[in-house]
């Protein structure tokens, strides 16, 4: 889910899912028509970041939201995964997901470039540290942390790994995962 501002918000899931709302949540509107995903493949994340409205999803899938036409379309990526989530900031764009892929634009989504991470798990989240340090985790508990705006990756010590579906900043040089196996708060060096 993102909000933009107070009332307007973008919800995307399964079979190309995608909906919006105008009215803060109270009501919504269905924008598969507006979505350049004839395939229905499912989509796993919508972010809004630096002033765009980005989708990832299924087969590299990536839409991004044309303000002037209103619709969702296609950005042309050097990976044809599945792509779990997307973190920003006002300068760089990352994707992540299978294989331990990762995608780096700093051009708004126009180009992209693949960053190594070394990891083969799944990336399935991301959060921006109190630092401001990208913050990526595997379904197979790497906790790896970039403070080059997503240029290089490295892994973080983690002394028991916990298999993570997210990962939320906490204090600075800490996060807290979470996961089949439960919680866990995480130092980072």
């Amino acid at each position: 889910m993102c909000f933009t501002d107070a009332s307007t918000g973008y919800i995307v899931g399964a079979f190309g899912l995608a909906l919006r709302t105008r009215d803060g949540g109270a009501s919504w509107e269905p924008l598969m028509h507006q979505c350049d995903n004839p395939k229905a493949l499912h989509l796993y994340a919508v972010r809004g970041v630096a002033g765009r409205v980005v989708i990832v999803g299924e087969q590299g899938l990536a839409l991004r939201l044309d303000e002037a036409t209103g619709r969702f379309v296609a950005i042309d990526l050097p990976y044809k995964g599945t792509l779990f989530g997307l973190i920003g900031n006002s300068s760089v764009l990352l994707a992540h997901g299978l294989r331990g892929k990762v995608l780096r634009s700093t051009d708004g989504g126009q180009q992209w470039s693949t960053v190594a991470t070394n990891v083969q798990s799944g990336l399935t989240a991301a959060a921006l540290d109190e630092r401001g340090r990208f913050v990526l985790v595997s379904q197979a508990g790497h906790v790896l942390v970039s403070g080059d705006e997503g240029a290089s990756f490295q892994p973080a010590k983690v002394d028991r790994p916990l298999p993570a579906a997210a990962v939320l900043a906490l204090s600075p040089g800490r996060v807290l995962l979470a996961g089949p196996r439960g919680l866990a708060a995480v130092a980072l060096s």
